[in-house]
């Protein structure tokens, strides 16, 4: 599979893209940054798009691709992947006719636009050709990460997290795991405002990565506050970790 990094940001500048990663042109991790960055003809590959959780930085793009795909003739509609606690939020208060329109409705109801699909935390689900798992992780709405599998490859994409136990407890597991996408939002001086947001710091991400017994398997950061990236890659310096890199927008990993 090969990994596009649209964007790996926790807040938005410009040039600071919000986080969205596509997989194989076609499937999406989080929705932060698409339409923003995709052009039209690449917005109308993608046929499903896993969500980590509600916060507008992992789902700000899905209503403007819902709108670009209006009369593109899809062959059927994008589906919205998530657990039913997620799924019922983003209904509730996205996709309500007052905020934006319901888009699972239209342009009708027997064609519509967008699909929502939920999933069971812990258990697995086909996605076209990949394999997926939803895990929870502990951040400050309900929110899972994902294990994503293609022929004889998995990553692991956390979301977003505090520290938390049983992703690392599956990415244990995973003997064709090839690379771990965590996040890493905020300096190690902000660490009560990461504590009561559900985010990492340098410090306890350290911590975590403690609980994940593979040293051969790249750590690639996301969600990093733009303000604070200086700071942040400063601090990661200091800790010393060989196999750990920052993402930036426009790469590509093949695994």
């Amino acid at each position: 599979m090969v990994i596009r990094i649209l964007g790996c940001f926790g807040g938005e500048l410009p040039g600071y893209p919000l986080c969205s990663f596509a997989i194989d042109k076609k499937l999406l991790l989080d929705a932060g940054a698409v339409t923003s960055v995709l052009r039209l003809s690449a917005q109308r590959l993608i046929s499903d798009i896993l969500v980590t959780h509600t916060h507008l930085d992992h789902i700000k793009d899905i209503p403007f691709l819902a709108a670009n795909l209006v009369g593109g003739q899809l062959s059927r509609p994008v589906k919205i992947i998530s657990t039913r606690d997620i799924i019922d939020r983003i209904q509730t208060h996205l996709f309500n006719d007052s905020l934006w329109p319901d888009f699972t409705a239209l342009p009708s109801v027997d064609s519509p636009v967008l699909k929502f699909i939920p999933v069971e935390p812990g258990v697995d689900f086909t996605v076209d050709d990949f394999t997926a798992r939803a895990i929870p992780v502990n951040h400050a709405v309900p929110a899972v990460g994902y294990v994503v599998r293609k022929g004889r490859s998995a990553i692991l994409y956390a979301g977003d997290t505090g520290p938390t136990d049983r992703i690392w407890e599956e990415a244990n597991g995973l003997q064709d795991l090839k690379a771990v996408i965590i996040e890493l939002s905020f300096p190690n001086r902000l660490g009560a405002a990461a504590v009561d947001s559900g985010h990492m710091t340098p410090r306890t991400l350290k911590r975590e990565l403690k609980k994940f017994h593979r040293r051969d398997i790249p750590i690639l950061l996301t969600h990093m506050k733009p303000q604070y990236l200086d700071l942040i890659r400063h601090e990661i310096r200091q800790i010393g970790l060989s196999n750990v890199s920052f993402l930036r927008p426009g790469q590509r990993y093949r695994f």
